[in-house]
């Protein structure tokens, strides 16, 4: 069947709106009311005074989490030479991470850096079966922030080159799901609600 015009899909959708019972229990999904959170802060807060296997370990959080944290093992793209960062490969960031094996950390922040990975799904499992039981604290932008959608209109997108996915808080909770992993606290970093420049979640 085609359809001469945008009106004529919705009919058939069903009702003006468009949205047939059964699109609203497959695509419409509620996100929770949460607050705006300083993404540095809440991080630091998360790992203060405990041992942190950190992805993603560059910039000013880092250097934070180095002075906060009990111990700090970082992976990153590229590694540095006073050895505090470890250099990883994005089609497989665990194996930067396995040498601390012998003694776990007590908390793991991935900084940045899910939405950069070749498989981010295989990560996750091989991170959940790693470090079973011990706290993930996530921050990606968010696919629906004004940054990602404010210069679709002029051509553009506004979007790192090493990126291969954004993700929206439906999509960051499905993909954890998968791994194995529950949210136990959300919160969007920058900006307002709804139109927040990224994501944090803590999951276990």
């Amino acid at each position: 069947m085609s359809y001469a015009t945008l009106a004529d899909l919705r009919s058939n959708l069903g009702g003006q709106s468009g949205l047939t019972p059964e699109y609203v229990a497959k695509m419409m999904h509620d996100v929770p009311r949460t607050t705006v959170v300083d993404r540095t802060v809440f991080v630091l807060q998360q790992v203060a005074g405990k041992r942190v296997l950190e992805f993603g370990a560059s910039g000013a959080l880092h250097d934070g989490i180095v002075k906060a944290a009990a111990t700090a093992h970082g992976v990153d793209r590229e590694s540095t030479s006073d050895g505090r960062v470890e250099g990883f490969d994005l089609d497989d960031p665990m194996q930067a991470a396995l040498p601390i094996s012998d003694r776990p950390p007590q908390i793991i922040v991935c900084g940045e850096t899910l939405e950069h990975l070749s498989n981010p799904g295989w990560f996750l499992h091989r991170l959940k079966a790693q470090f079973a039981g011990i706290p993930v604290v996530l921050t990606v932008p968010n696919a629906f922030g004004k940054a990602a959608t404010g210069h679709i209109n002029a051509g553009k997108e506004n979007v790192n080159i090493d990126h291969v996915c954004w993700y929206s808080y439906t999509t960051l909770k499905c993909l954890l799901s998968r791994a194995g992993y529950t949210i136990t606290a959300f919160h969007w970093y920058g900006g307002e609600p709804y139109t927040a420049e990224g994501l944090i979640v803590v999951a276990v």
